[in-house]
């Protein structure tokens, strides 16, 4: 009997980088860039299973390493209250 292939899940890319698997597929989802997976198992439902190759991990950290810092690009800008408005002028 042969051994199945194997593939690392986003539980176990989580787990390189000591993050929640959550956190995986957002950055598969935010990331166009995100390293395309090499199997989707389970096309018969709305949640297949995507695998990466082991030997990937290191084009794998190599994304992590690039991809923009937290908060970068984005998010609601900071409200600044005049100091008019404040009270104070």
């Amino acid at each position: 009997m042969s051994t199945p292939t194997q593939y690392m899940s986003a539980a176990d890319i989580a787990a390189l980088f000591g993050v929640k698997p959550g956190t995986v597929e957002t950055w598969r989802s935010r990331y166009a860039d995100f390293p395309v997976a090499d199997v989707v198992v389970g096309i018969g439902h709305d949640k297949p299973v995507m695998g990466w190759l082991p030997t990937r991990e290191p084009e794998l950290r190599a994304w992590e390493k690039s991809r923009p810092g937290r908060g970068a690009g984005g998010g609601r800008p900071r409200k600044r209250v005049s100091e008019e408005l404040a009270g104070k002028g």
